[in-house]
């Protein structure tokens, strides 16, 4: 007898309220990464269980996610705000921003690639190289 299939939530352009799209930031080990909204508030989340079930996850820094807040007490003082329920793949980014639901904040500071932190980091280079060649010549 086969396996029930479960419908997958709809993590599309409109999230309900409890819902909030991040980008991820560094990891924090134990499965924790510290993300930044479209407000730019940081908060720490957690990848939620049945991601971590999930055995070709990968969650690199910079990518985006759908996150749920848990309800939190006022004098309850914890680090830990959330869940990671859903990483956009850039098939989610297209649909989100052709929908123009994409939050402006993304767009405006989108962190460069590595291939361009590099090419800067090697015009850096050549130029204080210059810099120390001209300094050296009388």
């Amino acid at each position: 007898m086969a396996r029930k299939q479960q419908s997958t939530p709809s993590y599309g352009p409109p999230l309900p309220s409890s819902h909030h799209l991040v980008r991820l930031g560094a990891p924090q080990g134990s499965n924790n990464y510290l993300c930044v909204d479209a407000e730019g508030i940081e908060r720490l989340v957690e990848v939620s269980k049945p991601l971590k079930r999930n055995k070709m996850l990968f969650i690199m820094r910079g990518d985006f996610a759908v996150i749920n807040l848990f309800p939190t007490v006022a004098d309850e003082k914890t680090r830990l705000v959330g869940e990671i329920l859903h990483i956009l793949d850039k098939g989610d980014v297209k649909e989100w921003k052709k929908s123009e639901n994409w939050p402006r904040g993304f767009e405006e500071n989108l962190e460069p690639t590595s291939r361009e932190c590099q090419a800067e980091e090697k015009m850096e280079c050549e130029e204080q190289s210059q810099m120390e060649e001209s300094e050296s010549r009388p």
